[in-house]
C-alpha cells in the first residue's frame, strides 16, 4: 500500500467516524481523552474535529488507574457543557479498557440524550483504516439478518474450510444475545470496533479450528495471527479437553490462559459481522474479533452473573476466517462472507449495546502463571 493511499484510508476512517457513526455538529463539543499508547490515534482524531470547527478539550489518562482522571474530566465538562448540541466523549486505548465509572457518573448527570460516549478500544492507524469501512445502518442489517435466524433456532452447527466442525445447542430464552452494530443509545456506551453478535452457548462440542487470530484480555505483544499456524482445540460439553499449536507463543499464552481456574470454558459463542475489514492484524486487537468469522471465546462469559455463576479473569478469543451455519440441521447453510440481507428488523435486546464494560464486562490486565505467580505477556 503506497503512503498516499494509505493517508487517504486514515482519512476516510476519521470521516466515517465523525460522519456516519458520531454524526458531528458544529454544535456540539467534544472532550477527548486518551491514554499515552493511543496519542497518535487521539491526533488524528483532533485533526477531524478541528476540520470541522467542532469545540474540543483533551484529557490525558493512565491505563487502568488513574485516580485523578475523574478530576480531570471533571474539570474537561465543566468547561465544554454546550449551550446548544451534545457532550460527546471519546476514549481511546490499544491494549486497554478504563475508567468505566467516571465516565458513567458524567453520562447519567449530563443526561443520555445530551451526551454521547464513544469507547475506542485497539486505538490505532487499523482501527481508523479497516473497521470503519461500514457504517452504524450496515452493521445493524448484518447484525439483524443474523440475529432474526439465531434468536429462533434451537441448535447450530459450525463448519468452516479449515476443519472446525462444532455442534451447539443455543438457548436465546434463558441466554441473552449481544449486538454490537456502533448505534448510538442514549444513556448506554458506544463501543468501537462495532461489528459482532454474540451469546453463551446453552452446550458445545466438537473440534475448533482458529486459523483467523486470537484476542485476549491480556496485555502481550505476540503475533495474535493464526492462518500460518492454526490453532486447533477439542471441546466436549462446553470445556476445552486439549488443544495443538505449532506456534510457541501462542501455545504458551494459550496454556496459561487455560491453566486459569475456569479458563478452559466455553463462556461465549460469537461472530463477526464487519465485513469491512479486510484482513486480520497482527496486534491482539477487537478489529480481529469483529471480521467476519466465528469467535469461541474461552474463560469469562458474557451472561448476567445470577444466569451463569462462575467468573474469570481471563476472556480469550479464537477466531475462524469465515465459517458457514447449519441451523437446527437445515441443508441450505448461511455463509458469514454472503449473509443475505432482507431487511429484517434488528431485534429489540436486552444487552443491545447497552454495556459499560468490554464485550465481556471485563477490563484487560496481566496474566499470572497460576503455578508460580509470575506475569506473562
Amino acid at each position: 500500500m503506497s503512503v498516499v493511499q494509505s493517508s487517504r484510508e486514515l482519512r476516510d476512517g476519521v470521516d466515517s467516524l465523525l460522519d456516519r457513526y458520531v454524526e458531528i455538529s458544529n454544535r456540539d463539543h467534544c472532550i477527548v481523552a486518551f491514554s499515552p499508547d493511543s496519542r497518535e490515534a487521539a491526533a488524528w482524531l483532533m485533526a477531524g474535529l478541528k476540520q470541522r470547527n467542532v469545540g474540543t478539550k483533551i484529557v490525558g489518562m493512565r491505563p487502568l488507574v488513574d485516580y485523578e482522571f475523574a478530576g480531570r474530566l471533571n474539570s474537561a465538562v465543566s468547561e465544554a457543557d454546550p449551550a446548544t448540541g451534545r457532550l460527546i466523549i471519546f476514549t481511546l486505548e490499544r491494549d486497554t479498557m478504563s475508567h468505566f465509572s467516571p465516565l458513567l457518573d458524567v453520562l447519567q448527570r449530563f443526561g443520555g440524550d445530551r451526551c454521547m460516549v464513544v469507547r475506542i478500544i485497539s486505538a490505532s492507524r487499523e482501527f481508523f483504516e479497516k473497521a470503519l469501512n461500514l457504517g452504524p445502518d450496515e452493521l445493524s442489517a448484518r447484525n439483524a439478518a443474523l440475529l432474526t435466524r439465531l434468536t429462533k433456532a434451537r441448535s447450530v452447527r459450525i463448519r468452516t474450510r479449515s476443519g472446525t466442525d462444532l455442534r451447539i445447542s443455543l438457548d436465546s430464552d434463558r441466554f441473552e444475545w449481544i449486538s454490537n452494530r456502533g448505534v448510538w443509545r442514549p444513556g448506554g456506551f458506544t463501543i468501537l470496533p462495532a461489528g459482532e453478535i454474540a451469546t453463551y452457548p446453552a452446550r458445545i462440542d466438537g473440534r475448533l479450528v482458529a486459523d483467523g487470530a486470537l484476542n485476549c484480555n491480556v496485555i502481550t505483544r505476540i503475533d495474535t495471527r493464526l492462518a500460518a499456524h492454526p490453532l486447533t482445540v477439542d471441546i466436549e460439553d462446553g470445556r476445552a479437553t486439549s488443544f495443538t499449536c505449532a506456534d510457541d507463543d501462542v501455545r504458551e499464552l494459550v496454556d496459561l490462559c487455560f491453566k486459569q481456574p475456569h479458563g478452559t470454558r466455553v463462556g461465549e459463542l460469537g461472530f463477526g459481522t464487519n465485513s469491512g475489514i479486510d484482513q486480520f492484524i497482527s496486534a491482539n486487537s477487537h478489529i480481529n474479533e469483529r471480521r467476519v468469522g466465528v469467535h469461541i471465546g474461552f474463560g469469562q462469559h458474557n451472561q448476567d452473573r445470577s444466569v451463569v455463576r462462575y467468573e474469570e479473569k481471563v476472556h480469550l478469543d479464537l477466531i475462524t476466517d469465515g465459517a458457514e451455519l447449519l441451523l437446527d440441521e437445515e441443508a441450505v447453510p448461511i455463509d458469514l462472507d454472503d449473509i443475505r440481507l432482507v431487511g429484517d428488523e434488528h431485534p429489540s435486546l436486552v444487552r443491545d449495546e447497552d454495556i459499560t464494560g468490554d464485550c465481556c464486562g471485563f477490563g484487560y490486565g496481566q496474566l499470572t502463571d497460576p503455578a508460580t505467580a509470575a506475569p506473562i505477556g
